[in-house]
């Protein structure tokens, strides 16, 4: 019955766009001194399937601080359930019957806080990509700052499905056997010591990327800190959070995932307001000399100008040798005092130095 009412709906949305196709057909057609048209000029969708009708990829950033907050509650909130599923599995495993603890808590609970945290980890890299189409066409951004969005696209996605499959630990088991060499117990340090390098410098790039926007800049200080405390956690742990080892393991970095997301967030939030133009940065910083020469090139067709000081010395120096610029009399004083601040040709110079030794001869 029900699949019976869907295919209605289904029908009568199609009748309705084709309705509403028609009656524009019609209307275009009436306009239109030619009534005539070929057999493929109908169209084979409505109006309503036309770009304009849909929302661009900017449009699902969020704009809302709340929905963002959301999206961290929904996070530790699935995380908290995978915790109490390993907290309750000899409960559920009486329950059950034939699934042992060990088994529902490695594939319930793990399983749960790795899916969250490959879910995450590929928004992240979704949005980083977004950001980066953005901000890679921002003027100020001479150094090319830009380009670590793109890096972080790649390793977020690297690390989704790490996250899931848990390579980590199996290639950090093998160099330890065939090097015969670890620091660590376990070989942890062998996945420890690159993810630390290379993770730490990623998040202090993004932190000064993001100094602009506190909210982000929040965000990404508490994925650090939970990236810390998850990697200490793994080389040292105190005794009285032993007990608690295992779900420190799972739950600080799925925190430090769900936070690097929401930093992204802030900050694609932030990146579509600042290219709207909704951000207010403060009144325009003063020209530099090297845009001032570029619009000097630009108003005199092409030609250098010349930069010899600051304005008021160039008008200072104009008005004390404006007692010593050449005139023939051909000029007006208007035009005389006009000219007066221009520099002078290399004729004028020569006619100036011989009417000034000639001064100096009578």
């Amino acid at each position: 019955m029900a699949h019976n009412t869907a295919r209605i709906g289904r029908r009568r949305r199609v009748l309705n766009e084709e309705v509403l196709t028609a009656s524009a057909l019609g209307i275009a057609a009436r306009s239109r001194d030619d009534l005539t048209r070929q057999p493929g000029d109908t169209p084979r969708y409505g109006a309503g399937a036309n770009i304009e009708n849909h929302p661009q990829i900017t449009d699902y950033v969020p704009r809302r601080y709340r929905m963002i907050a959301s999206v961290v509650l929904v996070g530790m909130g699935l995380g908290v359930c995978g915790e109490l599923i390993a907290a309750d599995a000899p409960a559920l495993s009486k329950l059950v019957g034939s699934v042992s603890p060990t088994e529902l808590t490695a594939t319930l609970a793990d399983g749960l806080v790795a899916w969250v945290s490959a879910v995450a980890l590929l928004v992240t890299a979704c949005y980083a990509r977004l950001i980066y189409s953005l901000r890679r066409h921002r003027v100020d951004d001479s150094r090319g700052r830009y380009r670590v969005w793109r890096l972080v696209a790649g390793v977020s996605v690297v690390l989704s499905a790490n996250a899931f499959v848990g390579g980590h630990t199996l290639v950090a088991r093998a160099l330890g056997h065939l090097t015969g060499w670890s620091v660590l117990p376990g070989s942890v340090g062998w996945w420890l010591a690159p993810a630390a390098l290379l993770g730490g410098w990623l998040l202090v790039k993004l932190m000064l990327e993001a100094t602009e926007c506190r909210t982000a800049l929040v965000a990404y200080t508490l994925a650090l800190a939970c990236f810390f405390a998850a990697g200490l956690a793994c080389c040292w742990l105190p005794a009285w959070a032993t007990p608690w080892h295992d779900s420190l393991g799972r739950m600080v970095p799925l925190a430090g995932n769900i936070f690097l997301t929401a930093g992204t967030l802030l900050f694609a939030r932030y990146v579509v307001l600042d290219v709207q133009g909704l951000i207010d940065h403060g009144p325009s910083p003063e020209p530099t000399r090297s845009a001032a020469m570029v619009a000097n090139r630009k108003s005199d067709g092409g030609n250098v100008a010349r930069f010899d000081g600051s304005h008021q010395s160039q008008s200072s120096a104009a008005q004390a040798g404006r007692g010593d610029n050449w005139t023939d009399g051909s000029e007006t004083e208007d035009e005389a005092d006009f000219d007066a601040s221009r520099p002078l040709s290399k004729v004028e110079r020569k006619r100036l130095r011989k009417q000034q030794a000639r001064n100096r001869a009578a």
